[in-house]
């Protein structure tokens, strides 16, 4: 007589979101809201408002700006000699989106806290998105917009601040 052994699959369950990238998220929001709020700021003023040291805090100030939330008025180079004033990126003009058969829509950030980020579009002022990251605000957006057309056209998202 042989025996069988019956292992029972472990339960799934999901997975949590890493406390680094929810930190990260939530410093980000923090940075951005002090930008809209107080305009371009010195790296120190910004440091008032949150709670990270100093190294942190240019680490993810580089983020932001390679990314394109944000801008420095001084070339990487040349801000250890000078105060940089770090300020958020300025919408580009109508001119410079693609001319093509696609939908151009323009997201906005109305809100960042609390590791979400509220989003208007303004070629759609009644509709509100939400994502948890700024990498996610062009997908989420053109989902809203694709269940709110009920069309398969493509859309171009430009996210500006």
């Amino acid at each position: 007589m042989t025996q069988a052994t019956i292992q029972e699959p472990e339960p799934q369950t999901a997975r949590p979101v890493p406390a680094a990238k929810t930190r990260h998220t939530r410093l980000h929001a923090q940075i951005i809201s002090y930008l809209a709020r107080h305009g371009a700021s010195r790296l120190s003023h910004i440091l008032t408002e949150v709670d990270v040291c100093r190294e942190t805090l240019l680490v993810h100030l580089a983020l932001l700006e390679e990314s394109g939330i944000i801008q420095c008025d001084r070339p990487k180079g040349a801000r250890r000699r000078s105060t940089p004033f770090y300020s958020l990126r300025r919408p580009a003009s109508r001119h410079s989106l693609r001319k093509d058969p696609q939908m151009n829509l323009t997201a906005r950030i109305k809100e960042a806290s609390d590791g979400k980020i509220a989003v208007t579009v303004d070629e759609m002022p009644e509709m509100l998105v939400h994502s948890r990251t700024f990498e996610g605000i062009p997908a989420a957006v053109v989902t809203a917009a694709r269940a709110r057309h009920e069309a398969e056209d493509g859309f171009t998202v430009q996210v500006v601040i």
